[in-house]
């Protein structure tokens, strides 16, 4: 079946928020307004099996590529978000979606050195990599078991390589634990209320772009209760309206959590990152 751009765009922008809505929600979240500055929050995961679960969808929502016959495009959520800052399909004005995006790829890009303990192989470690990286290490390593993580194994290698760190390939299985440690017990914690924040940023950047779609197309029956959608000029097959009504029933639903910024406090540097000269 062939779509054109306004149903691609229509299907990958309801994927990612519905990615989002699986990252920024009460469920995984315990966001605790601040009492001395309006607007701050601190965020905290439930627990570490939420916060493993946290990391995993970010993951997918930061790398992992979808399928292009249904998006158009041959990338991540994030890589759809652009394509739909370039395109425009329901709404000329893209600003706040485009800067929260930028903000987003910029901290994921971003590197900082690093000091890494790791005990089994007897090294501490002076790295500066992306926190991309870190992603890609800790998130595969939450999904899989040790035997379907070569590829994270090679990956660590390349690391320590790249900083002088001479390791037998093999050995690296059994220090994953070690990296796994520093990053879920210490990097992601403390990072947790950014990286909220910036995804949330991004929910309410979609939501100011659709909007005044969502305007124009809710329509309210006579009975005070119903409602339905007027499908925009360019939705031609069935399929791609029921994409549009859930797509148009999120940004009635509003994003879960409100917008909030996170404290300088939780935005400078992870312990990991102190004392590097």
């Amino acid at each position: 079946m062939e779509i054109n751009s306004i149903e691609k765009e229509t299907i990958g922008l309801c994927i990612c928020v519905e990615s989002l809505n699986n990252m920024v929600n009460h469920a995984l979240l315990d966001v605790r307004k601040s009492s001395r500055t309006i607007g701050e929050a601190e965020v905290y995961f439930k627990d570490f099996i939420h916060r493993s679960l946290f990391v995993i969808r970010f993951l997918d929502f930061a790398k992992e590529a979808g399928d292009s016959k249904l998006t158009g495009v041959s990338g991540s959520c994030i890589n759809v978000l652009s394509e739909t800052c370039q395109s425009k399909s329901f709404n000329k004005e893209v600003t706040d979606l485009q800067k929260a995006l930028n903000e987003l790829v910029n901290w994921l890009e971003f590197k900082a050195p690093l000091k890494l303990c790791l005990p089994t192989l007897d090294i501490e470690a002076k790295i500066e990599v992306s926190r991309m990286d870190f992603l890609k290490i800790s998130g595969n390593h939450s999904k899989h078991n040790i035997s379907r993580l070569t590829g994270v194994s090679k990956e660590i290698h390349k690391i320590l390589t790249e900083h002088d760190y001479v390791v037998p390939l093999e050995l690296i299985p059994l220090a994953l634990e070690d990296f796994q440690e520093h990053l879920d017990e210490n990097y992601f914690i403390y990072y947790g209320t950014w990286m909220a924040q910036l995804l949330n940023d991004v929910r309410w950047g979609i939501q100011a772009y659709l909007t005044p779609i969502y305007i124009s197309c809710h329509k309210r029956a006579n009975d005070g209760f119903s409602y339905k959608y007027e499908y925009p000029e360019g939705l031609e097959n069935e399929l791609s309206k029921q994409w549009f009504w859930r797509l148009m029933n999120h940004v009635r639903a509003s994003p879960y959590l409100e917008k909030f910024t996170a404290p300088d406090s939780f935005t400078s540097q992870s312990s990991l990152e102190w004392d590097m000269e």
